[in-house]
């Protein structure tokens, strides 16, 4: 009988190669698929939604949707791979977003629509970035990085051309920067001040940030944040207060101090404030973002560690409400959509995370604050009685002290 080895070989090789066809297509479709993840919320229930947890990025692979495997693609060119080191500052704008990479010298655009991650084209030779820290795009698509490391500010135009720099001369420390108009405002670490430049001739016309209070000046500011009225907000890790200023730099307002309790900062950040005036402070320490409304009260706050979607150290802020539509696709079936905050984390798996601000469509959430009103005020009443209780306790052992024989006749020295 004629041996068959050869041909068992071949099969057994065959089948091999198909196993691991298939198990690759396995892979590819898991990679793409939908996923049975849970919906992440703040504050968590029972109380009605107002954050959710949409998506995290750290590199292209959470951007560019993987294709599945062809043999009409095996002559195709792949996708650059396109990584975060240490993200630090955010913006968005036209539906991009921009994220400046302080460790990785880079500053990344996402297109989370069409699906594209890729690094600024600008950033050779004279436009080379060093320590970029944050970035402000204008209405022309012009982007403007601030470089700790080049101790200058660098404008791109809208195809990432290098176009020239602000600041060069000044020694500046240039932390965060925004554009209003035709001016460019430059938040300098180094001098707790703000300047600022005419975008056109680059000229410095003046410095801003300084009054006869301290307490209402600058001081170690960090991240910076204008609300598109004229005014521009200051997050300073020296004082830990949340400064408001005009476009001249008149003081408008003051919030916050060093603490750990919820309206307090331990290590204020990236700032934003969105179309309603809402302002969002993002605290490294406490590794939260907090919302407060136009006259600093404290709403609420959300990304706390010890959940699915938390931060982890940190820094950069955006808020926008375009692209609804895409990332409404993004939340739970019923949680409508208002806006989208970006927030970078420094560290970890998940450096730029999104949430989504919205509500829970057909729940009553007028009853759910008249409710959430009269819990603080009934726990108000019931510290005001525990204060009394102790004002009164100690009124009573005071008195008790007094009146021991021989206290009144205790000596000067003695007391």
């Amino acid at each position: 009988m004629r041996k068959r080895k050869t041909h068992s070989h071949v099969t057994i090789a065959a089948m091999m190669k198909l196993l691991a066809m298939v198990m690759l297509c396995v892979s590819l479709t898991a990679c793409t698929g939908p996923s049975s993840k849970k919906h992440v919320f703040w504050p968590p229930a029972p109380n009605l939604p107002r954050v959710q947890f949409l998506k995290a990025i750290k590199d292209s692979n959470d951007v560019v949707e993987t294709k599945k495997l062809s043999l009409f693609d095996m002559g195709e060119k792949p996708e650059e791979f396109v990584g975060l080191v240490k993200p630090y500052g955010i913006a968005v704008r036209d539906g991009k977003i921009y994220v400046c990479d302080s460790v990785g010298g880079q500053v990344v655009i996402i297109d989370l629509p069409n699906k594209k991650m890729y690094r600024l084209a600008g950033n050779v030779n004279a436009g080379r970035l060093k320590k970029p820290i944050n970035v402000a795009v204008d209405a022309k698509g012009n982007l403007y990085v601030s470089d700790i490391s080049r101790q200058e500010v660098l404008q791109y135009g809208p195809d990432g051309t290098f176009l020239r720099s602000y600041g060069r001369e000044l020694n500046l420390t240039p932390v965060d920067v925004r554009v209003e108009e035709n001016f460019l405002y430059v938040l300098d670490k180094s001098s707790s001040l703000v300047k600022v430049f005419d975008i056109t001739s680059g000229d410095l016309l003046k410095s801003i940030g300084q009054n006869s209070d301290p307490k209402n000046s600058l001081s170690l500011p960090t991240n910076m944040a204008s609300d598109g009225k004229g005014a521009i907000y200051i997050s300073n890790f020296g004082n830990a207060r949340i400064i408001k200023l005009d476009r001249d730099g008149n003081f408008l307002m003051g919030h916050g101090k060093m603490g750990v309790d919820f309206g307090t900062f331990g290590r204020p950040r990236g700032i934003a404030v969105d179309e309603q005036g809402l302002v969002y402070v993002v605290d490294a320490a406490a590794q939260l973002v907090q919302i407060f409304d136009d006259k600093m009260r404290l709403l609420m706050y959300f990304g706390a560690p010890g959940t699915a979607g938390s931060l982890n150290i940190p820094a950069g802020i955006a808020v926008s409400s375009e692209n609804l539509d895409y990332f409404q696709s993004l939340a739970e079936p019923g949680f409508k959509l208002e806006k989208v905050v970006f927030v970078v984390s420094q560290v970890g798996e998940h450096l730029v995370n999104i949430y989504g601000l919205g509500k829970k469509e057909g729940a009553d959430y007028d009853a759910d604050v008249k409710k959430t009103l009269l819990e603080i005020e009934k726990k108000a009443i019931e510290v005001e009685k525990k204060r009394k209780v102790e004002e009164a306790e100690k009124e009573k052992n005071e008195k008790g002290a007094t009146s021991v024989p021989g206290a009144a006749s205790s000596t000067p020295q003695e007391r």
